[in-house]
């Protein structure tokens, strides 16, 4: 995925119609992948009107905050074992996201889409990061780091040895 395919994806909703929810852990490695992006997107003004929310490992503690927004597309980022390459990112299925690992948050999912969607109708959609590791205490690795740094734009100087 590059920044073109992932805009492509949002483009049915006007920018002020969409909360991105930044999710992760930023002390277990590639767990942070989705902090990282969530930052990073942030940073890149190219959704300047969007809403952003950092909910780190509690997106339950942000749901009156995300509603505050009345959004119609409401994107959740995270690491999550979905079995890619390390630091790929790929749009999830809602079944998907119910099989696969998605980051170290305890509470379902599918409650937080239930409550949200209850209080008023919106969509989601989950981008997933593949992480490599996420050991406590280490930094995110190197791959998804240039993987970002690709998805976007960022030219990173060659190391040789």
């Amino acid at each position: 995925m590059n920044f073109t395919t992932f805009s492509s994806a949002l483009s049915q909703y006007r920018p002020n119609e969409i909360v991105f929810v930044g999710l992760g852990n930023e002390y277990r490695g590639d767990d942070a992948a989705g902090l990282i992006f969530f930052d990073r997107l942030r940073e890149s003004q190219h959704f300047d009107f969007s809403h952003f929310v950092l909910a780190r490992t509690n997106p339950e503690n942000h749901l009156e905050e995300i509603l505050s927004y009345k959004p119609k597309l409401v994107v959740f980022i995270d690491a999550a074992r979905f079995g890619g390459k390390p630091g790929e990112m790929q749009w999830l299925e809602p079944e998907t996201v119910r099989q696969v690992k998605i980051s170290t948050h305890a509470f379902s999912m599918d409650m937080v889409e239930y409550y949200l969607n209850a209080q008023h109708p919106m969509k989601f959609k989950y981008l997933g990061i593949q992480p490599l590791a996420t050991e406590p205490h280490e930094p995110l690795s190197k791959v998804v780091e240039e993987k970002f740094n690709e998805f976007f734009g960022v030219q990173t100087e060659k190391r040789y040895l």
